[in-house]
């Protein structure tokens, strides 16, 4: 699966605040990759419609078994109700077994600054490991 560009699915006002979560999300081994993907078209599909999303982008690495997933919200209530969702929720629940620890880290932007920095969201995972 090859990186998926930054996708809006809203326009807020450029001076509104949203909620950026970059995750960082290894896996076991390459066995688990077939599943992992699986998940991630299935919840790629529950992003379309997800109420509150701004915007995403999904960084793959397959070679290093680890994938990011950086997005913007309007705000955490919503993106913690799409994590709770399904099938957000089940295929999560499926995969989590065959990942290696995960890494979220979230902070507050301006939908102007979106669409969001690799750099910037890669730095701030280092920075809590």
């Amino acid at each position: 699966m090859p990186a998926l560009p930054w996708v809006y699915r809203t326009r807020p006002p450029a001076d509104r605040d949203c909620v950026m979560m970059v995750s960082r999300l290894p896996l076991r081994g390459y066995r688990y990759l077939p599943a992992f993907m699986r998940a991630t078209m299935k919840i790629r599909r529950q992003l379309a419609t997800a109420d509150g999303l701004i915007g995403y982008a999904l960084d793959a690495h397959p070679l290093a078994k680890t994938f990011w997933t950086l997005s913007a919200w309007e705000s955490r209530a919503a993106l913690d109700a799409f994590s709770r969702a399904d099938p957000h929720r089940g295929q999560t629940d499926a995969i989590r077994p065959h990942m290696r620890p995960t890494t979220f880290v979230f902070w507050d932007a301006r939908v102007g600054d979106l669409p969001g920095d690799w750099a910037e969201a890669r730095r701030r995972v280092t920075a809590v490991n």
